[in-house]
């Protein structure tokens, strides 16, 4: 490894832990829509048979506030091929929500949300009266072939909730009935996100609350303590509790929803059920009849992209001061996944077909750096002479060298350039990769997810920096970047008595061995099939591609031209002939 190679590389390596460190950082295949789907198995429960609904609501105390009252709860169950949703009369809203076409990591039925800590509570004004819905019993009828159920009480308030015959977004009509007009409609949204997947400290990394504001656009935070967000006199174009690999999102169709106020915070340590809780207090236009949708669904993008509301971004394909490999992949890294995942089933070998076809198209860079590593190693005994000659003078040896770049026709920088060029699509897949639901649960070779670490033995105790597991593909991928290193300082034309040149290619692999151990098995894979396509790759380059001969031919012939001094090696030569000057006169003085 040359020198300016290791810089490259250091310089990726800085890059990479910047961005992991200042950052908190899509269908198994494509879903088919089915154009003739019926709502089916529509069914109702009746789970308390004391007083009727109606009846209780009549006898409601005549204070301002509505209290909780003694009704008979009813739930009825409606779904299509990808959702389960059972709503409850007792506050009209979606009790619990299932996911058909996923499982949680231990394989049960995925639950998006349920129980009472999940609720919508509408607030309104009658008759000089404040209620509330989420104790109220309502009316319940089931639409004709069971694709809808509306609720309605006393007031004239009720919910229409419309279920698609495929797809995950539900259709909220908002019916005010005789409800007074002159206060708007308040709206208490409750969500808690449940534990359902395998490492619980990376889903609470990427549970978030991500909203889109008129005038403002997409913007989102991480739930990682107590924390109220305010949407004072901001229209809300949609408003998302995001789990890492599902989310539960309204949207107003109407834009009816004024402002609000959000409140999350991430549950204990000690709590094995759920991640994170959130409250949305929201304020809506008063009118007779409110559009809202209700997605209770993956975070699939190009699911949520046929939406053109921007619920797309909820996919994170890019962080922070990196937001610029965002458009690499949608451009590349994307469109080439998905056409390799309608191709294999097995995303192992999708990703490790995605690793050869990202390398053939960065080929004409690499090929270009191992020409350059190829020169410079045919210029190693001009420069050993030159260490020799020049033992105890640094900045005389670097004039030298770069005299001797010049007539050979050597740029310095071939072999930094590439691996400096390679950089966007290193931090493209860094984002993409553990977000691809894709990837969820789909297992290669030992690794049964590849959407998170991969483990071959789990430990009875926690490594500081390391963590309680060994993950296989983040050791193969170290071991390779050592090879790598090995292989580059054997090919290597720097002085190999600094130190620091000498062992820092050892560092990194090293450090990767606590970064990657609990990063998705997918990035771990990707980066080790990298690393042995490179190894080939600089083999057979090497040996039986690049004719050294014929290049030290070229070098010599080279030698005998007058040099071509562009501006920027003139300029290094004027900066390093200055400081010698200013070494020398430093020298004479202190004689």
């Amino acid at each position: 490894m040359d020198k300016n190679s290791a810089i490259g590389f250091g310089l990726l390596m800085v890059l990479l832990a910047a961005y992991i460190f200042l950052n908190p950082s899509k269908p198994p295949q494509k879903e088919k829509t089915k154009t003739q789907q019926s709502t089916k198995n529509v069914s109702e429960t009746d789970t308390n048979s004391s007083a009727q609904p109606n009846s209780a609501l009549a006898s409601a105390p005549t204070d301002s506030i509505s209290k909780e009252l003694a009704i008979a709860e009813q739930q009825t169950t409606l779904e299509n091929d990808e959702i389960k949703i059972t709503f409850t009369n007792k506050g009209a809203y979606p009790k619990q929500v299932e996911l058909k076409k996923y499982t949680t990591y231990n394989k049960k039925p995925l639950i998006l949300y349920r129980a009472e800590k999940n609720s919508f509570n509408f607030e309104y004004q009658k008759n000089g009266l404040i209620k509330q819905t989420i104790n109220q019993g309502f009316n319940a009828s089931v639409a004709p072939g069971g694709k809808g159920i509306t609720y309605t009480n006393t007031d004239g308030f009720g919910v229409t909730y419309t279920l698609p015959e495929s797809g995950y977004m539900t259709d909220m009509t908002i019916t005010t009935g005789g409800v007074e007009k002159n206060r708007d409609l308040k709206l208490t949204w409750k969500a808690e996100s449940l534990h359902t997947e395998k490492d619980k400290e990376t889903e609470k990394l990427y549970t978030q609350v991500c909203y889109n504001l008129e005038g403002e656009g997409y913007d989102y935070y991480t739930i990682r303590e107590k924390k109220s967000t305010d949407f004072d006199k901001k229209g809300i174009n949609w408003l998302s509790f995001k789990q890492h690999f599902f989310n539960t999102t309204l949207v107003p169709k109407d834009k009816s929803i004024n402002y609000g106020e959000v409140t999350s915070a991430p549950t204990t340590e000690n709590d094995t059920v759920t991640v994170s809780n959130f409250t949305a207090r929201l304020s809506i236009k008063p009118q007779d009849q409110i559009s809202l949708q209700l997605y209770t669904g993956p975070n699939d993008y190009s699911i949520l992209k046929k939406f053109d509301n921007g619920m797309q971004e909820i996919v994170p394909l890019s962080y922070g001061i990196f937001g610029f490999v965002k458009y690499i992949n949608l451009a590349l890294i994307l469109p080439l996944f998905n056409w390799l995942s309608s191709l294999f089933s097995n995303m192992g070998i999708v990703i490790i077909v995605l690793t050869f076809i990202i390398r053939l198209l960065m080929s004409p860079f690499t090929y270009k750096s191992y020409v350059s590593s190829a020169k410079m190693k045919a210029l190693k005994p001009e420069l050993d002479e030159l260490r020799d000659k020049f033992k105890d003078d640094k900045q005389a040896f670097g004039v030298e060298q770069m005299k001797l770049y010049r007539t050979a026709g050597v740029n310095p920088l071939g072999g930094c350039l590439p691996a400096l060029l390679q950089m966007p699509i290193f931090f493209a897949l860094f984002s993409f990769f553990p977000h691809a639901i894709q990837l969820r649960q789909k297992g290669f070779l030992w690794a049964d997810d590849l959407s998170s670490y991969d483990s071959i033995v789990q430990l009875p105790f926690n490594i500081p920096f390391y963590g309680s597991h060994i993950s296989l593909f983040t050791i193969l991928f170290a071991i390779t970047s050592i090879g790598l290193a090995l292989y580059s300082m054997n090919n290597a034309t720097m002085d190999q008595s600094n130190p620091v040149m000498k062992y820092m290619p050892f560092i990194m692999p090293i450090m990767f061995l606590g970064i990657f151990n609990k990063f998705a098995a997918a990035l771990t894979l990707y980066y080790f099939i990298s690393n042995l396509i490179t190894l080939g790759l600089q083999f057979v380059i090497q040996q039986y591609i690049i004719d050294k001969d014929k290049i030290r031919a070229k070098i010599e012939a080279k030698k005998k031209e007058p040099p071509k001094e562009s501006k920027f090696m003139k300029k290094m030569k004027e900066l390093q002939e200055k400081q010698m000057e200013q070494a020398q006169t430093r020298s004479q003085r202190r004689k």
